[in-house]
């Protein structure tokens, strides 16, 4: 199973150890292959089981080279876990003309349902939930954030373009509201809920079934 990230390999993140001022230069395309075993190992064995020493032999590279990126377990996996974040939604998808089409694209992106490599949340997910339960928040609220943030971002430039009312949107958005949650839920726990992850004609189905009744607009079952 991979999972490879939009990876900046041109710069350390901030939990990575700097690069030595003497001595050759540091290979940064080994930082995708290292991220990619951490989240292979916490999928096959879980968080607790998790070494300093398996993911180096699983990336193809020394232990000490793990050490000189990053000092803890604990740095590392969180780097790892954050590969699986939402990545910023590009303005060209932001710019679809209606409603629906936002939704299905900002979801197709947001959701990664074209990169089959980076959509495996759930099963990560439960690769740490019972050992590391301030990790399993972190990534769960992190994840849920966004995705509820990117919905109501489609919602509030529907609202712009006279699709929906500010009534309906704040509606939506109120606190206690389940709707906008449940849809998240599916988003999150796909391949648990469903037995499959969503592709885009998935996607569009959720948007149309499911989030363009809500706000009231036009589906197209």
């Amino acid at each position: 199973m991979q999972y490879r990230r939009a990876y900046d390999e041109t710069r350390p993140t901030g939990r990575q150890r700097p690069s030595g001022a003497f001595g050759p230069a540091r290979d940064e395309t080994r930082n995708a292959r290292i991220i990619e075993a951490v989240l292979d190992l916490i999928v096959e064995s879980g968080y607790a089981d998790l070494t300093m020493g398996a993911v180096a032999a699983r990336a193809g590279v020394a232990k000490a080279t793990v050490y000189r990126r990053w000092a803890s377990r604990e740095d590392l996996v969180a780097d790892a876990l954050e590969s699986l974040m939402l990545p910023a939604v590009p303005a060209g998808v932001t710019a679809a003309g209606t409603l629906r089409e936002d939704l299905i694209a900002t979801l197709t992106h947001s959701s990664a349902c074209l990169q089959p490599q980076r959509r495996h949340f759930s099963a990560v997910l439960a690769g740490v939930s019972g050992s590391h339960p301030q990790i399993t928040e972190t990534l769960r609220e992190r994840y849920i954030t966004g995705q509820r943030e990117a919905i109501a971002a489609c919602l509030h430039r529907a609202q712009e373009r006279g699709e929906i009312t500010a009534d309906r949107v704040e509606r939506l958005l109120a606190p206690g509201r389940l709707e906008i949650a449940a849809v998240v839920g599916v988003l999150a726990w796909q391949e648990d809920l469903l037995g499959g992850l969503l592709g885009v004609e998935g996607i569009a189905r959720l948007v149309d079934q499911v989030l363009l009744p809500l706000a009231g607009g036009t589906a197209t079952v």
